[in-house]
């Protein structure tokens, strides 16, 4: 278990030989990167370990926290709210299931286009902003981003705003959908805009981005990584299916969407190496003046000062030109499905596979934690009043052991008291007896009068109902 972290700084040295024309001197130019990853040296006692849904959800109390997540959690039915995150966030090799985001966070922020216009813009994902933060080892398991809004808005799986932080070895598995027409917007697969760090990390990702306003001419940006910016990606694998509709201008790349620095005179020098993308992109631009940026890693090159090298595809453009229908993963106006649960074992996630019945698009949703077989229970220690018991099991199926506890037995049953109202009445009697003839009565011939007079009650009725 990690429990100190350090401050981490990364940097890239490049020696650049640029030739001034013919017979030109070469001049040696040297930029270095260093970016700083906030991360701080909190001790044991500092971190905050997540076992819960409600654990979770206590997190935007507290979003400078350091977080370890300490087992897999089911995020059905969870109404999330993403917040700017600045803190430290572990996974810790665990998964978050079937999280479902509909809205976009509280903070805004400033983002810009290619030709550095400034749009106040709304953020999504699992965080809505990632400000001087570190997020690692987590995985997103049947993640769905659903955003329809009238504003510039980014999406992405992780967050929405990437600033000066990190996301390494993470997996995001799942659809992020945007419905928007406001000037600037875009879907991302880890992350929607921004700059920081992007390493070790898979997405097996549907991309759906939607332009809701024919007459506005905005700019799209959709990526399978990152939609817009300048996030160094390295030593990360991509798998798309992107769907773009757009009446504008269409950014679209298998790894990035537009990759530039910003805002106007920012100068770096980044890094994009060692990458995979697999997958379609399928779109359509509808615009006279067409641009149709579409490609397997970067679909827009604004700022080329970057490390390029050891990438990889299997890509596919492809281009549609009928504008009247938006372009979706399922091609059936009413689409029926053919259900097959897979249930979860010792080491694999449970899911349902869902095939449509008249083109064959498949999805996959409703993950059910991973589940041991265990049936017999041995007794270990015994339960008592006192003390819980345990029992041990054994799964079936691999070597996994677990002991639980069992509850303690229950308390003795309690002997019959004579009932205090009881004794309450014969007293009184007797302090009626005292205040009339100036004695007190005795306790023993007050009862024993008591029994005779009842004796001879009973008589009575048994007599009256001998004579009928």
């Amino acid at each position: 278990m990690k429990q100190k972290h350090n401050l981490i700084k990364a940097g890239i040295l490049t020696a650049s030989l640029l030739l001034c024309g013919t017979g030109s001197i070469a001049v040696e130019t040297m930029r270095v990167h260093a970016a700083e990853i906030a991360e701080s040296s909190a001790d044991s006692s500092e971190i905050t370990y997540l076992y819960t849904v409600e654990d979770l959800l206590t997190m935007a109390d507290n979003p400078s926290g350091n977080y370890v997540l300490m087992r897999d959690i089911d995020m059905t039915g969870v109404n999330w709210i993403p917040f700017t995150f600045s803190g430290i966030l572990d996974g810790n090799g665990h998964a978050l299931l079937n999280l479902k985001v509909t809205a976009v966070g509280e903070e805004t922020a400033d983002t810009y286009d290619g030709n550095m216009k400034v749009y106040d813009t709304s953020l999504s994902g699992l965080f809505s902003i990632l400000r001087d933060a570190t997020v690692s080892n987590l995985t997103l398991l049947g993640l769905d981003v659903s955003i329809e809004t009238d504003k510039p808005c980014f999406i992405g799986g992780i967050t929405g705003l990437l600033e000066n932080s990190s996301i390494t070895d993470c997996t995001i598995n799942g659809t992020l959908s945007l419905m928007a027409h406001d000037r600037m917007f875009g879907v991302g697969g880890i992350i929607g805009y921004g700059h920081g760090l992007i390493e070790n990390t898979s997405a097996d990702v549907t991309l759906i981005c939607i332009d809701t306003d024919a007459a506005t001419r905005d700019e799209q940006f959709l990526g399978g990584a990152c939609a817009a910016g300048y996030p160094d990606i390295n030593h990360c694998t991509v798998q798309i299916a992107g769907y773009d509709s757009d009446h504008g201008y269409v950014h679209n790349g298998g790894l990035i969407g537009m990759y530039m620095f910003y805002p106007a005179g920012k100068t770096y020098y980044g890094s994009m190496t060692h990458n995979k993308v697999t997958g379609r992109i399928t779109f359509f631009e509808d615009n006279t003046n067409r641009r149709a940026y579409c490609k397997d890693f970067v679909g827009e090159i604004v700022s080329w000062d970057f490390l390029n090298g050891s990438n990889t595809s299997d890509f596919v453009r492809d281009e549609r030109f009928e504008y009247d229908k938006n372009l979706l993963p399922h091609t059936c106006a009413e689409p029926t499905y053919t259900d097959v649960v897979t249930e979860p074992g010792c080491d694999s996630f449970g899911y349902t596979l869902h095939t449509c019945n008249g083109c064959g698009y498949e999805s996959y949703d409703c993950y059910t934690l991973k589940q041991h077989k265990i049936t017999d229970w041995t007794t270990v220690k015994e339960a008592t009043i006192e003390e819980h018991g345990l029992e041990h099991g054994e799964c079936e199926l691999c070597d996994y052991t677990e002991d639980r506890e069992t509850p303690l037995l229950p308390p003795p049953a309690e002997t019959l008291q004579p009932s205090a109202s009881a004794s309450l009445s014969v007293d009184a009697l007797s302090e009626e007896v005292q205040a009339k003839t100036g004695s007190k009565l005795p306790l023993l011939p007050i009862l024993g009068i008591s029994a005779i007079l009842l004796f001879g009650l009973v008589i009575v009725v048994i007599k009256h109902k001998g004579r009928q």
